[in-house]
């Protein structure tokens, strides 16, 4: 859609649907920033009040003929209590309003809110979060079908009125903002909701080279030979049991600049379909395991925000994506692979997959000697047992990057919760026979081993963070951002925690 901003009272903005956000009194709706749309209307939203027909819950909508408004329709859209109010709230009472106005084939919309009521929170926060409430709101899972999602008829702009005063500037700047970060979080959603018939390994590094193309990068993929060169043995080793080739995926970008850049590497795990190997899932649920390559898409999704924002940084993005197949070549439990730090990892359980194609891309990055690593990775179901669908864990060695993420979970309510990795978790990986073995034994601290195993590949000196996204990346229902399947978690978090990184960075300096 396109955002645009309007100075007119609410009233007299055009629109075929104008949008108006109420907050809820004890009494009710509270109408008292309306009094100019009331009076157009023929006082069809005073006649609400002591009535059960609108009470403003969060959510909630009520739609009145708009009168001599310059809409014809008004919906008004509850937003809770001032209290209660958050931008996520705010995003969801967007999202559902947007999607009823889908519903009513509507083509132009006006939002007006209740400025002088949302001191809690700055213009542009506000306009961010509509902005990717309404843009989240409108993707549809059922790309696969005979009758495209493509062909519903949806919304083609909105019009932010700013009538009572707020800054004109900062609204542009948040709605611009908002954008930016819905694209890239629909863009790892729809990559983590393709069928692994057609995200195959290349089929991933084509999307990351178009992603590549259009934002500015240099992408390069290497496929078997060039990994076997460089003793990439947990990519290959991952890979070797499936017919589609292995491959490494490397994007790069640097602003021109005069001044010596940080270097930010993200770093993403690309299992484009995940059966277990030789330590073959159970069946129930299996088809979900195409969602494997959630932190690739998270990464690819991140670096397209981080080039739109312009962030002044030198960008790497680095994904490793394979295929986990259980074929007479597959690795098995109690191989041993040797991976291309030159480390030795003994294969205890080919399900714990996704850390060796890691490592080896973790080593890749800290090559490059960055000044940030960051991580992402549907990782250990032990994650998900910890924290459930809510929260990513996070394993970070820098407190201003554990801070910096956990702010910018807050900003865009991708939310991160810090988990333990302490040296007793390393000891439980250590191998009788090789440097290393792949998981801890038995069922205790699953996250944190893996946090734990991935650490081996790691510089002490570099700030690292892990994000154990297993949960948050999918949802099983419904939700007013999110239809069932993938939710394109983590591509706005690790943009923002990186925004904000590189700003303390920039503080510390002095820069």
């Amino acid at each position: 859609m396109r955002w645009t901003t309007a100075r007119t009272a609410p009233n007299e903005t055009a629109a075929d649907l104008l949008i108006v956000g109420v907050l809820k009194n004890d009494d009710g709706p509270e109408l008292k920033p309306w009094h100019e749309l009331d009076k157009a209307t023929g006082n069809a939203l005073k006649s609400l009040r002591g009535t059960e027909i609108f009470g403003a819950a969060a959510e909630s909508m009520h739609t009145v003929p708009g009168g001599a408004a310059k809409a014809p329709w008004v919906l008004l859209l509850g937003l809770g209590t001032a209290d209660d109010l958050t931008l996520q709230v705010l995003r969801c009472c967007v999202a559902v309003a947007v999607k009823r106005a889908r519903a009513l084939k509507i083509k132009r919309i006006a939002l007006a809110l209740p400025w002088s009521s949302l001191k809690g929170f700055s213009a542009e926060a506000v306009a961010r979060s509509c902005a990717e409430g309404g843009e989240l709101a409108l993707f549809e899972a059922g790309s696969c079908k005979a009758k495209s999602y493509k062909d519903s008829p949806e919304p083609v702009s909105v019009k932010l009125c700013l009538a009572d005063g707020a800054p004109l500037a900062d609204v542009r700047t948040g709605l611009e903002t908002g954008v930016d970060m819905a694209v890239g979080c629909l863009t790892a959603r729809r990559l983590v909701n393709m069928p692994p018939n057609e995200l195959t390994p290349s089929r991933l590094a084509l999307e990351a080279r178009r992603i590549a193309r259009a934002e500015g990068y240099v992408c390069a993929v290497h496929g078997e030979p060039w990994l076997r060169k460089q003793g990439m043995g947990g990519i290959l080793g991952v890979g070797q049991g499936s017919r589609q080739e292995s491959k490494l995926v490397v994007m790069e970008r640097a602003p021109r600049s005069r001044k010596k850049l940080p270097t930010v590497v993200l770093v993403g795990k690309g299992v484009t379909f995940d059966t277990g190997g030789i330590s073959l899932k159970p069946g129930s649920g299996m088809h979900e395991m195409k969602g494997d390559m959630g932190g690739a898409a998270a990464v690819l999704g991140a670096a397209l925000i981080l080039a739109r924002r312009n962030i002044e940084a030198r960008l790497v993005i680095v994904v490793p994506t394979v295929e986990n197949m259980p074929d007479g070549n597959a690795i098995r439990p109690g191989d041993v692979l040797t991976m291309a730090s030159g480390k030795t990892v003994e294969i205890l359980n080919t399900d714990a997959e996704g850390r060796l194609i890691l490592a080896d891309g973790l080593h890749y990055a800290a090559a490059e000697k960055p000044d940030l690593i960051i991580d992402a990775a549907t990782l250990t179901g032990a994650c998900v047992v910890a924290l459930g669908m809510q929260f990513a864990g996070m394993f970070a060695n820098d407190t201003t990057l554990s801070d910096a993420l956990q702010q910018a979970g807050g900003d865009v309510f991708e939310r991160v919760w810090p988990m333990p990795l302490i040296d007793e978790h390393h000891k439980m990986i250590e191998s009788p026979i090789a440097d290393i073995k792949n998981i801890g034994g038995g069922r205790w601290a699953g996250a944190s081993t893996a946090a734990a195993f991935l650490a081996e590949f790691v510089d002490d000196e570099t700030a690292w963070a892990h994000l154990d996204i297993a949960g948050p990346a999918w949802t099983e229902g419904d939700t007013p951002l999110s239809p069932k399947g993938a939710t394109g978690y983590g591509a706005r978090v690790i943009a923002r925690g990186v925004e904000l990184y590189l700003e303390a960075l920039a503080a510390r300096s002095g820069a």
